[in-house]
């Protein structure tokens, strides 16, 4: 991980108390991976694992072996994510949509119109900079 990692010990959902929901699996989910909404139910939040560049919302905190199963998804807060190319700190991030459910790209904020325009949904801002492909850096999920 780049820079000083406070939370050597932890992965994934670092703070509590904001947005997590629980969601209703479309399919098998690994834990961490960044989910977008499958489908629209009564009653319930459908999520399934991201298919393409920019179309997530949440993470999921825990992994659904199967179809129906209930996982925790943050739609807030700060998780770890590994970087999938060069983030500086404070861009805007997004999933890569290359069947890397768990990486993330830039999109920079002098982009974010351009995003915005072309349908791609933020999942975060990098709270620091990515230097290295692989890299975990902390991510402040939530649209900016």
């Amino acid at each position: 991980m780049a820079g000083i990692d406070y939370w050597p010990q932890e992965e994934g959902y670092i703070v509590e108390g904001t947005p997590v929901a629980m969601c209703v699996a479309a399919a098998a989910i690994s834990e961490m991976a960044a989910v977008k909404l499958s489908s629209t139910a009564v009653g319930s939040i459908n999520v399934a694992t991201n298919a393409a560049k920019g179309d997530s919302i949440g993470v999921a905190l825990r992994a659904a072996t199967a179809a129906g199963d209930m996982i925790p998804v943050a739609f807030g807060g700060i998780v770890k994510m590994v970087v999938g190319g060069t983030l500086a700190l404070q861009d805007c991030v997004l999933t890569e949509g290359l069947g890397n459910s768990d990486v993330i790209q830039t999109q920079n904020s002098t982009d974010l119109v351009i995003a915005d325009q072309a349908g791609y949904s933020i999942l975060g801002m990098a709270l620091h900079a990515g230097a290295t492909i692989a890299d975990e850096i902390l991510v402040l999920l939530g649209r900016r």
